[in-house]
């Protein structure tokens, strides 16, 4: 099912009914502006689910009408990023997308450097393995995925692109790095969400999870992204040219938890701690902006 995407906010605030001077104008949204954030909702939305899109259900995700949304359409068309099935009359995403973040990766080496690492991890493990990297020190974003050849039952790699802090073990891994007082301010730009009815919303409670994590090298989380499925993950920390150490990406190790107790996970932090040494050791300096 597609994820729902918020509408831009373009509505002014009303006008305050009980004082004569009128509040300061909030700040405008160009049309360009405007036409640039949802052509981005579009690229996501389309690659979400698992079958192309019609006109109605991507007017109705972005909550534009029809007219709208087949001028943000036939613009991604123009560009060669969008495809429309003229038989079904269906859209999707080219792969013109899709190479533009493997030339991203290529120039920073990261899937010759981290792939072997990763593909290794996944099949000792027997476990979908994912890389995030940290990003300008505001978020994390999976680059790679590789599912251990051993099972039958997998974990979609791609069952949900975005990591939410506060319940994924791969954000309470990265946050961990950080000073107590800039993980809560990351926190608080990102919003504390509960995805599920095991998610951690208490500031107590979070704290607690990221000071494990400073502890013992890794973070967990079981069913509180989503359930029937539990991680852990561990931080890549660099030594950079400066002399300082700083956290360039994350290591994740998730499994069904019809397969792995809290525990069993638990168990193969030793192995996940060793996997991220080595990306440790060899990543390419300059690969991340954190």
């Amino acid at each position: 099912m597609a994820r729902e995407l918020p509408s831009p906010a373009t509505a002014r605030p009303r006008a305050r009914a009980a004082s004569s001077k009128a509040p300061p104008a909030a700040p405008r949204v160009t049309s360009g502006v405007l036409s640039v954030r949802r052509s981005m909702q579009l690229l996501e939305l389309l690659s979400e689910g698992e079958k192309p899109w019609s006109l109605a259900d991507i007017a109705r995700q972005l909550e534009v009408n029809k007219a709208i949304a087949i001028r943000l359409i036939d613009e991604l068309r123009d560009t060669g990023y969008v495809h429309r099935d003229e038989n079904t009359g269906l859209y999707m995403l080219t792969y013109k997308l899709s190479n533009l973040g493997l030339r991203k990766l290529a120039q920073t080496r990261l899937l010759d450097q981290s792939g072997g690492v990763l593909r290794e991890l996944a099949n000792e493990s027997g476990e979908l393995v994912r890389l995030g990297v940290v990003e300008f020190g505001q978020k994390v974003t999976w680059v790679l995925a590789y599912v251990g050849e051993r099972r039958t039952l997998h974990i979609d790699p791609n069952y949900r692109l975005d990591i939410q802090l506060n319940t994924h073990a791969a954000g309470k891994a990265w946050l961990a790095t950080l000073a107590r007082e800039q993980a809560w301010q990351v926190l608080m730009v990102d919003g504390i969400v509960k995805c599920t009815r095991h998610s951690k919303t208490r500031r107590s409670d979070i704290e607690a999870d990221l000071e494990f994590a400073r502890v013992h090298g890794f973070a967990e989380s079981y069913e509180e992204n989503e359930l029937g499925v539990g991680a852990i993950a561990a931080p890549i920390m660099v030594r950079l040219a400066s002399g300082q150490t700083a956290c360039m990406g994350v290591v994740s190790i998730a499994a069904p938890t019809s397969r792995m107790t809290a525990q069993e996970l638990r168990a193969m932090a030793p192995l996940l701690l060793r996997g991220v040494k080595k990306l440790s050791d060899i990543w390419p300096i300059g690969s991340s902006s954190s």
